[in-house]
């Protein structure tokens, strides 16, 4: 072949070394082919083909392995990436007083997205988490204002469940706060008396409460389940009237009674609910004809029912000849004397009580209960009445 032949494919070669795909790089070897056919020889064309066939299987095949091999290593690096464990190593502020609510800011590594922030005690809430960066989260939180000075912890998670953990301090409640709670108190009901200051079984009654500092919307409440209010007349802020029913059965002795203003603010003062008075006989025996004691309470250990249907996990705890009763649906669900109950206590959270209780039976049976008003009051009536009666 003549020197100018060898000149031209060898540039058309330095062309094809810019191709991008394997149909540009056939391409130009069939160009080449054809630039060959004007050379003398059969040989020299086919030998041109020969090489562009080969040229274009080899380009096919190295895209093809190179492509997969590519994204394996991308979906390696991000598998390992969602897997990552995060690490916290500074927390700005670390402490925090009752009542208040900062902006905490956490920095570490591998803070994903979505990660987010909680606390071990749940007097500190998280209003909201913000991922600044995988180095760096803010965490809006308020303390609650009855939060216990002590050393929680404060943790990140990412989405795929891995945690750090670091030490995050509850103060005592600071000067302003205790003076916030002084104003608030001064804002609270106060009661200075009530008329009559006690009622009977069995009969209704129109009450005065005398105080002060009574809002619009006030009401009053009893611990005792057996007293039911069946209005409360606002006058001024002085003077409250207060319609109430009391049940034949209602425990007797001193109870509590409750002025609560809409703000929540409350006060409780003494109350006396006495035994309708009776005939003398000289028939002591009559005693024994004594009505029993009834609580209208919601069973929690069907609690999703008490949403669902109420009806359904509602019953009576029932206090008749010396015993405790329980009551659902029509049937009796446990029988139990004084002897035979180990506890009536009310349940404590991170020591909070949360306004249900539990019967624990030598047995070793366990039953949660909540009056069926769900007010605190009434269920701490009842643990007290059942405590009384089965001693």
């Amino acid at each position: 072949m003549p020197k100018t032949g060898f000149r031209k494919i060898a540039a058309q070669a330095q062309l094809m070394r810019g191709r991008k795909t394997p149909a540009d790089v056939f391409a130009g070897f069939i160009i080449l082919a054809a630039d060959a056919g004007s050379m003398r020889g059969r040989k020299r064309l086919l030998q041109a083909v020969r090489a562009a066939v080969a040229c274009f299987f080899i380009t096919t095949a190295v895209l093809a392995i190179s492509g997969p091999a590519a994204r394996a290593t991308s979906v390696a690096r991000d598998g390992a990436a969602s897997d990552a464990v995060p690490k916290i190593a500074s927390v700005q502020p670390a402490e925090a007083q009752p009542g208040s609510r900062i902006t905490v800011k956490i920095e570490g590594e591998n803070f994903l997205s979505g990660a987010y922030v909680t606390f071990s005690d749940p007097a500190i809430r998280v209003i909201a988490t913000r991922r600044i960066s995988e180095t760096e989260l803010d965490a809006d939180i308020a303390v609650g204002e009855l939060a216990q000075p002590e050393t929680a912890q404060i943790y990140v998670s990412n989405p795929s469940g891995a945690s750090a953990h670091g030490a995050f301090t509850i103060g005592s409640a600071t000067n302003n706060n205790q003076q916030a709670n002084q104003r608030s108190q001064a804002n609270s009901p106060v009661v200075t008396k009530v008329d009559p200051a006690g009622v009977r079984t069995g009969g209704k009654e129109s009450l005065k409460v005398t105080g002060r500092n009574f809002k619009e919307g006030a009401k009053v409440a009893f611990s005792n389940p057996g007293i039911r209010v069946l209005g409360t007349d606002y006058k001024k802020s002085t003077e409250l009237l207060a319609q109430i029913e009391v049940a034949p059965n209602a425990p007797t002795g001193k109870t509590s009674l409750f002025v609560i203003n809409p703000d929540d603010s409350e006060v409780e003062t003494s109350f006396e609910v006495n035994a309708a008075s009776q005939a003398k006989s000289s028939d002591s025996k009559s005693q024994a004809g004594m009505p029993a004691q009834q609580f209208s309470v919601f069973n929690l250990g069907d609690a999703t029912s008490i949403f669902q249907n109420p009806d359904k996990a509602k019953g009576q705890l029932i206090l008749e000849g010396g015993q405790l009763r329980y009551e659902q649906d029509g049937k009796v669900v446990f029988t139990a004397k004084p002897v035979d109950i180990q506890e009536i206590a009310p349940n404590v959270f991170f020591g909070l009580s949360t306004g249900t209780f539990h019967i624990i039976l030598n047995s070793g049976k366990t039953y949660n209960f909540v009056s069926s008003t769900l007010a605190p009051a009434d269920t701490n009536a009842i643990i007290e009445s059942l405590r009384s009666a089965l001693k």
